[in-house]
């Protein structure tokens, strides 16, 4: 039977990670893994969390499912290397990416994914991120932006790592471009490393399949501030994506998970 991992990313944070977790748990197709990559703010909150995810680990084992905690400092963070770094720990073919804030919409979310991947094409499946806002009026804003933000992933065939799953195989072939923030010092901020990988694929002759039933909640739940910060991404955004357009393809990225031993991680297995 074919298995998936689920790579969640998280700094420090666990607003929301319990019900991740639970909806991970409660799939009809249960991912064998849970990876956890964790860019810590300080040795004190990595202790805590670790603790946490210690206690949440224990319910995650009664279903067979392993789970591994893969930190780094905050430091080193940047948008494709803390992507990189749980593709890597990913033991299975099909590799589920997403981020502690997010909450698969149905308990198929991962058998929706992994229905398309009988096609040898396919590189990757993404859905659509839909507003968590517990406030009316403003859950009408984010509505809007998030209206938005399908119709670019509809255009460009956008995967993003908010919500995906790829193939790990093409993934070592072509790793989320660390050198990209470099390349482009605005994308520090802004990632756009998902939309590199997409291009690049689509480049290779692969797919990129967009299915709404592979969909989720996403939210800092931050109100007005987020709904500015969505129109201020939209913005800064279309000249990164338009600068990844003139890439030549096919191209080579970087990762340096080629000097593991350097790396400053800490992997504790929970299960």
């Amino acid at each position: 039977m074919v298995q998936v991992s689920a790579v969640v990313r998280t700094r420090d944070e666990e607003r929301h990670l319990d019900d991740l977790l639970r909806k991970l748990q409660e799939q009809t197709i249960p991912p064998s893994e849970i990876i956890l990559v964790n860019n810590y703010s300080s040795g004190e909150r990595l202790a805590s969390f670790e603790e946490n995810m210690k206690k949440a680990a224990i319910f995650l084992n009664e279903k067979k499912i392993t789970v591994r905690l893969v930190s780094f400092p905050d430091r080193e963070f940047s948008h494709p290397y803390s992507t990189n770094l749980g593709v890597f720990f990913a033991e299975n073919e099909l590799v589920a990416i997403t981020n502690a804030h997010t909450i698969p919409m149905s308990c198929s979310w991962l058998g929706f994914g992994m229905r398309h991947f009988g096609d040898s094409k396919v590189a990757c499946v993404t859905g659509y991120s839909y507003p968590l806002e517990r406030n009316k009026p403003l859950l009408m804003i984010s509505q809007c932006m998030y209206y938005f933000s399908e119709r670019i992933v509809l255009r460009f065939n956008w995967t993003s790592t908010v919500d995906c799953m790829i193939r790990k195989s093409l993934w070592q072939a072509y790793p989320f471009d660390e050198n990209l923030p470099r390349a482009i010092p605005e994308a520090r901020a802004y990632g756009c490393e998902d939309y590199d990988w997409s291009r690049e694929m689509k480049s290779r002759g692969f797919k990129i399949v967009v299915d709404p039933q592979f969909s989720v909640f996403h939210s800092h739940e931050r109100g007005t501030e987020e709904a500015m910060r969505n129109v201020k991404n939209y913005v800064a955004q279309r000249p990164i994506l338009r600068t990844i357009d003139k890439f030549k393809r096919p191209r080579k990225s970087f990762s340096r998970l080629d000097q593991l031993k350097n790396l400053k991680l800490h992997v504790l297995e929970l299960s």
